[in-house]
């Protein structure tokens, strides 16, 4: 079913749509302030009344027109209109920045179906495998140079990526150049994530969005339009191909889902205590392997500071942890220096935020698995996490956050590092391993309500703690909680006492003896 949050969208205002978008970290000009604010002037300076008048009144009526002078205070903005189907883009359309630019369609179907063939300036762009595919329709000076990206979609990525800038109206054409493709590959992720984010964090998965570029590779969210197809209409392209591909791929996947594949790269840091300073996790751990290092977060310094943890995947949640384990004794003797302290969580230091990414293949992602994973384990996490962990909302941890991967499968992004403790980690992998395989079973979604949703983004955790009780009742519900019930009672009782984790702990030797309860203490509500 696509957009089962569309009654959740129909009920928002105007106002409440733009509140969930900015309060999920995008820039939106939904309503008339916001639009004289990024869409009329450049300068900030609002034109005189009548101006802001007549400008609001074309982009009301006008959309598909930029290239009057009188529009966006006489600057042309590059605009794109993203369709949607099932959390991946199916199509980028774009509208001209000047007078000599041509509206252009690219099209493309999301990773589950992607692999794809396209034909450009008599060029093979990749091989197809099992794939419907809309041939491009553009001119040769627009696509040369253009290559198809195996695309990751990442809710995050135009928040992070720091490779490259895309300005506005430099889109087309581009040169055949690898720095071409690196601005192709940058500008493919930025749309792509912020059109499913703004349609994910208004309740739905398949729709248009309404993209303008501000320049500095920003862009604001223009216009949302949920796909919606009446009574006895068939769907039109692309979104019909793309459709029948998840039909298929849905039909395929047998009950409880023995297929399901998991992995995981929970992140940690070094920390020299007397000085309270970062050590680069470069300088003990190389950058591939089960336990190596990685870039920090934007603003943050040093060559690839962040220590990961990266266990070979496995299909049980046990095998798992127990690669965990050997990974984080691989670290523990590759780490030589024994005064260095680990850090872990959602920001054990300021500026320093961590993720504890999962990764999950053999099973389709759609909205309802992502939603599930949201409610079922974001938000019982968010009720465990040290306060100070809520400072990387919205920039990290925002809902719904995943990013599909080369393999075939996708990962959920949204968790902080839940290396904090092994009962945690423990506990999330069970739990994470028992929604995905029977998330169909799993239909609240408190978080679609506009209280909880605020709640979550600003870490209140009193009405998430009382919005999680059913949750909880369902969770214990599902077929095979009775064999993972082990892992995950100690995550509901710590909920139920009101137990939080501690960012400011050593967890190196919590992970070296594989004890797991020094880090969760009494914490306040």
């Amino acid at each position: 079913m696509i957009n089962e949050g569309i009654g959740v969208y129909r009920s928002l205002s105007l106002e409440q749509r733009e509140g969930r978008l900015l309060r999920s970290g995008l820039k939106a000009a939904l309503t008339a302030g916001s639009r004289r604010k990024y869409l009329i002037t450049d300068s900030g300076v609002s034109a005189s009344p009548a101006r802001e008048r007549r400008c609001a009144w074309e982009m009301t009526n006008s959309v598909d027109d930029t290239y009057k002078a009188s529009n966006h205070g006489g600057k042309h903005r590059q605009r794109y209109s993203i369709s949607v189907y099932n959390l991946a883009v199916r199509a980028i359309t774009p509208f001209g920045a000047g007078r000599g630019m041509k509206g252009v369609r690219l099209s493309s179907y999301g990773r589950q179906e992607e692999g794809v063939v396209g034909q450009c300036s008599g060029r093979l762009l990749r091989d197809s495998q099992n794939v419907e595919w809309e041939d491009f329709t553009t001119s040769a000076e627009h696509v040369d140079g253009y290559e198809l990206d195996r695309l990751r979609y990442s809710i995050d990525a135009a928040r992070t990526n720091d490779n490259g800038v895309t300005e506005e109206g430099d889109v087309w054409p581009w040169r055949d150049t690898r720095a071409a493709a690196g601005r192709s590959r940058s500008f493919r992720r930025d749309v792509d994530s912020l059109a499913i984010a703004a349609l994910y964090s208004l309740g739905l998965d398949s729709g248009e969005v309404l993209l303008t570029a501000m320049g500095e590779r920003q862009y604001v969210v223009e216009d949302v339009t949920p796909l919606a197809v009446a009574p006895g209409n068939s769907l039109p392209e692309p979104y019909a191909s793309a459709a029948r591909v998840l039909t298929r791929s849905l039909a395929a996947e047998q009950p409880g889902r023995p297929g399901l594949l998991m992995g995981m790269d929970p992140e940690f840091l070094l920390l020299r205590v007397d000085t309270g300073r970062v050590v680069p996790a470069s300088r003990y751990l190389p950058m591939a392997g089960v336990a190596g290092c990685d870039a920090g977060p934007p603003g943050t310094r040093g060559a690839f500071p962040v220590a990961e943890l990266r266990p070979q995947p496995r299909g049980e949640p046990r095998a798992l942890l127990a690669q965990l384990m050997s990974a984080a004794a691989t670290a523990d003797r590759l780490i030589a220096d024994r005064t260095l302290a680990w850090r872990a969580g959602g920001m054990p230091l300021a500026g320093w935020a961590l993720g504890g990414h999962l990764h999950f293949s053999g099973v389709t992602l759609t909205a309802p698995l992502l939603r599930a994973l949201d409610n079922y384990l974001a938000l019982p996490i968010t009720l465990l996490e040290d306060a100070r962990a809520s400072s990387r909302r919205p920039r990290y941890g925002v809902l719904g956050d995943f990013r599909y991967q080369p393999y075939g499968g996708f990962e959920y992004r949204t968790l902080p590092s839940f290396l904090v403790s092994p009962v945690i980690a423990k506990g999330v992998v069970h739990l994470a391993h028992l929604i995905v395989s029977h998330y169909e079973d799993l239909p609240l979604r408190p978080l679609d309500r506009e209280d909880l949703h605020a709640a979550y983004y600003s870490g209140d955790r009193a009405p998430l703690r009382a919005a999680f009780t059913p949750l909880a009742a369902q969770i214990r519900a599902l077929g095979g909680y009775e064999k993972a019930a082990p892992y995950i009672e100690p995550l509901l009782h710590y909920i139920s006492a009101g137990r939080t984790w501690d960012e400011s702990r050593d967890i190196r030797r919590l992970w070296r003896t594989g004890k797991p309860s020094e880090s969760i203490s009494a914490g306040q509500s």
